[in-house]
């Protein structure tokens, strides 16, 4: 089994939904007192969170927008750097969210292989309620919705994640 979960968040550019979707899931795992890299604890496997974006180029910095939401939900977006979503980070992640059903569809048709660990992130949540709308562009209340949401969601993948980093029990 490997030492390490991890979980791919996937938007277009990497600078606004995919990144503060990194920084919460983060934060929620502390939460929830499941283990993420750097951190020891006997009992699961260490989580690693990472974000990419499909047409994102290596380096920029998150959106004022995405940066001032992160800290008024108490986490920071300072040191993010944005990265495209290559082969090497697909066939790493033991899971892959995507803040629309375009990008997962675009994921799988580029790697059909990874199709059973490519979901949208309303759909691994279990409530169906679509694509995260791009606040690209939008006023801060655009934003502060996305990160609403992006809060909602995330909760509620929590359990799925404590099941999925728990060793598993072999039989004598």
């Amino acid at each position: 089994m490997k030492k390490t979960y991890s979980v791919l968040f996937v938007c277009l550019g990497n600078t606004c939904r995919s990144p503060l979707a990194e920084v919460i899931l983060k934060s929620e795992l502390k939460r929830a007192g499941i283990k993420r890299v750097g951190i020891k604890r006997a009992g699961s496997r260490k989580v690693n969170v990472s974000s990419a974006g499909t047409g994102a180029f290596e380096g920029g910095r998150a959106s004022s927008g995405s940066t001032i939401t992160a800290r008024r939900m108490g986490v920071s977006l300072g040191r993010f750097r944005s990265k495209p979503l290559t082969q090497l980070r697909v066939r790493r992640a033991d899971l892959i969210l995507t803040m629309t059903g375009s990008q997962k569809r675009e994921i799988v048709a580029r790697w059909p292989e990874e199709l059973d660990k490519t979901f949208t992130l309303s759909e691994y949540s279990g409530t169906g309620d679509g694509d995260i709308r791009d606040p690209v562009g939008g006023p801060l209340s655009a934003y502060y919705r996305c990160g609403d949401r992006l809060h909602t969601e995330i909760k509620r993948i929590i359990p799925r994640l404590r099941k999925a980093t728990r060793p598993s029990k072999r039989k004598p």
